[in-house]
């Protein structure tokens, strides 16, 4: 009972002090009353908390939780992690749910499970796996290109392996290519860590080196070692060598001595050093040889002492020079090359006489002998009326040239030019005739079908002309004026003057000049010079009709035959009967239109 709870003293002249010791007295032994009745229920408390644990025991499933491997059995423990359970040994007793659990045991990682309910009250199996040892093992000296190999197995590159493996024995390989290889073996436990430093062993190799011509100076590594031939010991490792000798051009490598090849053999031929040339040429511009091969002229010019050098220097229109040079070793020698220039003969004659051009300028009349360079020139024969006719030239000084040359008129001109055979733009196809003979146009008085207005008379045609191989089709008319009928049909009844106007249409449409001069549906005249289109002359179709491209003139288009033979063409025949006023009789071509 604490001073708090007890009677304050009696004030004087209140009570006697007979009467306070019994009051404190009373006070005591209601205390500890109180105090017996707290003792008492906390031991209830704790035999109901004992009975309930007892009853969970007896009352909840019993899980067996069994610990593999065997080694793990003995330091195996169990830990509930989540959920309303109890772990008693191995066993895990629980009232509802799914408890987590997770057993550990020296040298192995922990493993959790969740129980699931039909696992309950039955036997578990958890597998526990061993914690790995952990090899940190490097090199002496630090070897950063050393293969680590574990059991036969390629593991890393590097001065220091750290890994991790499974206890047991392990055989380790060493293998660094400057260095002696080296086994090991090493037995680990479970969770171990092992450090270790392995001293490696050099290579012990060995250098041979020589030289042509001897007497060179070698370096390894900016340090000179001797003078070739040499033979030396050297430790395993990368080298860069440097061989030096006057006059020669240094050499340099970089080697590796190594335990897979420790021996290391050189032959070096020396090469003398370079030389220089300072080349000077007149005129610029041309191209330089060196040993047949062309360089830039770039000064100066390296070249390779000790042997003889072709030189040669070429220009358009210039004799080419050609020098042979042998140069010492770091020497710098002057080349110079001044060409002459080249001149030739070219005698020009025409018929007729004609103004020559060279390039862009008239320097005469042929006939004409010229002195020009011997480079390409442009030649032009021109003479009003005729061709313009354009060559390139080259002169040269071995020979004259000669040139001889009939101009054309640029009629004769257009005419070889001219293709034999032509389609035209809306598909008609053209030939081409040349005549150059007289014949006789009409007929004899006595010749069976004469009509008074014929009369014999002769003819010179000389004027070259295209006219077309077949009739004009109602296609291509109709691509100038819409017509009726068949595409593939002959374009019939038409006039003189729609005829002309389609001549005139052709001609504009590929951009050539009309021939004839229509206004207002009139006839006002022809243009004799025009290259377009026209209807061919009487002359003209009655040469093509009865003496072009055959051996003699004949009466009709297919001969003397006063009967047309079959097969002749397609006229009005028996088919046409009926529908046209003339038609000729007993004949039929097998098409009425």
């Amino acid at each position: 009972m604490s001073p708090s709870n007890l009677p304050e003293p009696a004030k004087e002249g209140d009570m006697n002090a007979e009467q306070q010791n019994k009051h404190i007295h009373a006070e005591l032994l209601r205390a500890k009353a109180s105090q017996k009745k707290l003792y008492l229920l906390l031991t209830a408390a704790l035999l109901l908390g004992i009975c309930f644990i007892l009853a969970l025991v007896i009352f909840s499933n019993g899980t067996l939780i069994k610990i593999q491997p065997k080694d793990a059995q003995d330091t195996a423990s169990l830990n509930i992690i989540d959920g309303l359970a109890i772990a008693t040994g191995h066993t895990v007793y629980s009232l509802g749910g799914h408890p987590t659990i997770e057993a550990t045991a020296s040298g192995f990682r922990p493993l959790r499970k969740t129980l699931q309910a039909s696992e309950m009250g039955h036997s578990v199996t958890l597998e526990l796996s061993e914690l790995p040892s952990q090899l940190h093992i490097k090199t002496e000296p630090h070897a950063a290109n050393t293969n680590w190999f574990i059991d036969g197995r390629m593991i890393t590159v590097g001065a220091v392996l750290k890994q991790d493996v499974l206890a047991g024995s392990h055989n380790i390989e060493i293998d660094s290519p400057y260095y002696q290889k080296k086994n090991l073996t090493i037995t680990t436990k479970r969770a171990e860590v092992v450090n270790m430093s392995v001293d490696l062993e050099a290579v012990t190799g060995h250098l041979s080196i020589n030289t042509t011509p001897t007497g060179a100076d070698i370096y390894s590594n900016g340090q000179l070692l001797g003078i070739s031939p040499l033979s030396i010991s050297k430790d395993g490792g990368k080298y860069q060598l440097k061989i030096m000798h006057a006059d020669y051009q240094d050499i340099s490598e970089d080697v590796e001595i190594t335990h897979a090849e420790p021996t290391l053999e050189r032959n070096y031929r020396l090469r003398l050093k370079d030389a220089l040339l300072d080349i000077q040429v007149s005129p610029l511009g041309g191209k330089l040889l060196l040993d047949g091969k062309a360089i830039t002229l770039e000064n100066p010019v390296n070249v390779q002492a000790g042997i003889n050098h072709s030189l040669m220097y070429l220009k358009d229109g210039y004799f080419s020079q050609q020098q042979t040079i042998l140069v010492k070793p770091a020497s710098k020698t002057n080349i110079s090359f001044h060409l002459k220039a080249e001149m030739g003969t070219i005698r020009i004659a025409s018929h007729p006489t004609a103004t020559v051009n060279i390039d862009g300028k008239d320097v005469g009349q042929t006939p004409l002998s010229l002195q020009l360079s011997a480079l390409p020139h442009q030649l032009t024969l021109h003479k009003k009326g005729y061709r313009i006719y354009n060559k390139t030239i080259h002169p040269s000084s071995k020979s004259t040239q000669q040139i001889n040359l009939t101009l054309q008129t640029e009629r004769q001109a257009r005419l070889a030019e001219s293709p034999p055979q032509l389609n035209n733009s809306v598909g008609i196809e053209i030939k081409r005739f040349m005549p150059n003979e007289a014949f006789v146009m009409g007929a004899p008085r006595s010749e069976t079908g004469q009509r008074a207005n014929e009369f014999l008379r002769t003819i010179q045609l000389t004027m070259p002309f295209y006219i077309s191989t077949h009739e004009v089709t109602r296609g291509q008319y109709g691509q100038f004026k819409q017509t009726q009928g068949a595409a593939n049909e002959p374009m019939t009844s038409l006039s003189w003057m729609e005829a002309a106007q389609y001549c005139n249409w052709l001609s504009q449409r590929e951009k050539l000049a009309p021939f004839y001069n229509i206004q207002g549906n009139q006839l006002r005249g022809y243009n004799a010079d025009a290259d377009g289109y026209r209807l061919p002359s009487e002359a003209e179709w009655e040469w093509l009709a009865r003496k072009a491209n055959k051996p003699q003139q004949t009466k009709f288009i297919w001969g003397d035959d006063t009967t047309i033979p079959a097969n002749a063409g397609n006229i009005a025949d028996e088919h046409a009967k009926g529908t046209v006023s003339h038609y000729v009789p007993n004949y039929s071509d097998g098409y009425a239109a």
